[in-house]
């Protein structure tokens, strides 16, 4: 068993000098900075790595189970249609507006590969709100789902936009092509290159004091934030040794929306990084939630403090098999104590071994 270190020792191993999260100085706008050494270079880069994990299952929604090659494939034909099509050079900007569907994490990698930036959209906004982003952002291209679609029609009409329609119900909404009409399968990712500190996301905030502020990313800072993530992860393992090997691969839950930093940086790139299994929800229900932890042997939740006491709460918790859970954490408000202990009590040896706040 491996003894147990302080936090900071842990850090400070972890960040040593030939360490997998070296730290080193560097100069960023005339600031010096400490970041990781082995950041890859670009989000491309890091998408590239799940070229080997092959047909290994990746994304699992409803039904659909998608392999990393197969989402690899579609990253490959969305970026050639983007730049070959629809004119898209690096530093455009590409909006993506729908829910939690495979083809969105398949859009944010195929325009962050192409160099262009991904405008991830909130899906809850109204028609009137849709209308501002895209009016702010100026997006050279939309990729939505239907009723995304719907809401931003009429602003793209105003502004000239064309878009890219995912599952269309019933008719195409105007102005868009479909998703199986934009992709030609077996086409090869355009060749193009990207610097560490070209722009990667534009993620809008709430807009509770005002309009939504859209908050630009570089890709140096969305994978300084993934491998901070990582360190931290692995922090927590020195700090906390487990006493016996997980059962169970590593597989994540997405019950948080992607167009949130948690969903689609945490969740959706840590599943891309370290080639995990990302099981995607439709919508949240903590009594389908229960059912997939069980089914797909999920060990990693993350969401806010709500949807971790919904779990506890649920009339199927008692009924449903959360051992193969190893973490339940979150953020977006303060956690209470009893939430954790909640996880280690109320069903022992059942819960998760390690409860995170």
């Amino acid at each position: 068993m491996t003894e147990p270190k302080t936090w900071n020792r842990a850090i400070d191993e972890l960040t040593a000098p030939g360490a997998r999260f070296e730290l080193t100085d560097a100069t960023l706008e005339g600031r010096p900075y400490k970041v990781f050494k082995n950041t890859p270079p670009s989000l491309r880069q890091l998408f590239d790595t799940a070229r080997r994990r092959g047909d290994a299952v990746f994304l699992v929604y409803e039904d659909e189970r998608w392999t990393f090659e197969q989402v690899m494939e579609r990253v490959d034909a969305l970026g050639a249609t983007l730049v070959e099509r629809y004119g898209v050079r690096p530093g455009d900007r590409v909006a993506i507006a729908m829910r939690n569907y495979p083809e969105y994490v398949v859009s944010f990698a195929a325009v962050t590969s192409i160099g262009a930036i991904a405008v991830c959209l909130n899906a809850w906004w109204t028609t009137e709100e849709m209308a501002y982003g895209l009016e702010d952002s100026r997006p050279a291209v939309v990729i939505a789902d239907a009723e995304r679609a719907e809401r931003a029609r009429p602003a793209m009409d105003r502004l000239g936009i064309h878009g890219i329609e995912v599952r269309p119900e019933g008719g195409l909404t105007p102005r868009f092509d479909t998703w199986d009409e934009a992709l030609v399968p077996g086409t090869p990712l355009p060749p193009v290159e990207i610097a560490p500190d070209d722009d990667a996301t534009i993620l809008y905030t709430s807009g509770t004091t005002g309009h939504p502020k859209g908050a630009v990313s570089s890709h140096r800072a969305v994978l300084s934030a993934l491998l901070s993530f990582a360190c931290r992860t692995a922090a927590n393992v020195l700090v906390q040794p487990p006493k016996e090997a997980h059962p169970f691969p590593t597989s994540f839950i997405l019950v948080v929306p992607l167009f949130h930093v948690t969903g689609l940086v945490a969740v959706m790139l840590s599943c891309f990084a370290g080639g995990y299994k990302l099981v995607m929800m439709y919508k949240w229900s903590p009594e389908r939630a229960l059912e997939l932890i069980e089914r797909e042997r999920i060990t990693q939740f993350v969401g806010v403090p709500t949807m971790s006491w919904d779990l506890l709460e649920s009339p199927d918790f008692a009924r449903r098999d959360t051992t193969s859970l190893a973490s339940v954490g979150g953020g977006g408000a303060p956690a209470p104590p009893e939430l954790v202990n909640g996880w280690r009590s109320r069903s022992p040896g059942a819960g998760p071994e390690s409860a995170t706040a």
